[in-house]
């Protein structure tokens, strides 16, 4: 090529302005994606582990309102506890009740315990208690649940375990009957 037009294509080159909007955005674009998407999702898991810690809260206080249960009435409780969980899906959840109950010489056992999707903890098991909640002669509504959050778009974070536990006293006595 000649000299003068290599001057003039560099001209144009240099001058020529017209893709530089198309470019920026091409650029841009799997920022500005992964962004949005990722502020997305944590907001989403945001709202899941709300409705995890309501739940905890819901079968607590539900449970620690009787004086004595049967153990349908448990079922029942822990079933229409999950549906807090809506919109998000009740399988991916495990929601278990237990009553705890601390002798005259502070040692904590389970007096009865219920669960939905994970088993029921063994009866007159020993339960480690935080020690300001070890009172004599007491008992505590323990509420357990569990869930497996699998973002809508899994391959930024994957699935998320979220976990809440609950401590309550009984209401209406000291602590709490289940019978058959």
């Amino acid at each position: 090529m000649s000299r003068p037009l290599l001057a003039g294509l560099e001209r144009i080159a240099v001058e020529d302005r017209r893709g530089t909007a198309l470019v920026e955005f091409a650029i841009l674009l799997p920022i500005l994606l992964s962004i949005y998407l990722g502020t997305f999702q944590l907001i989403d898991g945001s709202s899941c582990k709300r409705r995890v810690t309501s739940t905890a809260r819901a079968i607590a206080d539900l449970t620690s309102q009787y004086a004595t249960l049967t153990t349908s009435q448990v079922d029942s409780l822990l079933t229409a506890s999950t549906k807090i969980m809506a919109p998000y899906a009740i399988a991916p959840s495990t929601v278990r009740v237990s009553e705890i109950e601390i002798d005259g010489s502070k040692v904590a056992r389970i007096a009865w315990s219920r669960g939905l999707r994970i088993a029921a903890r063994p009866a007159n098991q020993i339960f480690i208690l935080p020690a300001g909640l070890k009172v004599p002669n007491s008992a505590y509504v323990y509420a357990e649940v569990s869930y497996t959050y699998t973002p809508v778009i899994a391959w930024i974070t994957g699935p998320m375990t979220f976990t809440q536990t609950q401590f309550m006293l009984p209401r209406r006595s000291a602590k709490i009957t289940l019978q058959p």
